[in-house]
């Protein structure tokens, strides 16, 4: 008879990461309406990549229409912004700068094909 105990563990720790992250993600969406995503790993204690991968995840399921974001010059970079909310945040949780306009809204068209 095989030992499943590990296999159960594992299952076990996998149900409460993903309890633990919907958790977080709860309170993200609270604090992102009077907060910068900047501000959200000294705010809710997280890890601040995580909690920028959340707001990512957050941009692609409620602005995932490109006329959503437009892309505006800081200084010597090209930066993406929502219409609603802050500059862009790709899925590894970084923000993005390219060095064209053009770059930028070739990027809008890509991510929401």
């Amino acid at each position: 008879m095989k030992d499943d105990s590990y296999e159960r563990i594992d299952k076990m720790w996998e149900v409460k990461a993903k309890e633990a992250k919907e958790l977080l993600k709860a309170e993200i969406i609270e604090l992102l309406n009077e907060n910068h995503p900047a501000e959200l790993a000294r705010l809710t204690g997280a890890d601040d990549t995580t909690c920028k991968k959340i707001v990512h995840e957050l941009y692609m399921e409620r602005f995932n229409d490109p006329n959503c974001w437009h892309v505006e010059q800081s200084d010597d970079i090209w930066v993406i912004y929502g219409d609603t909310t802050d500059e862009w945040i790709d899925e590894n949780g970084d923000y993005r700068g390219f060095d064209t306009e053009e770059e930028a809204n070739d990027y809008i068209k890509e991510t929401f094909k």
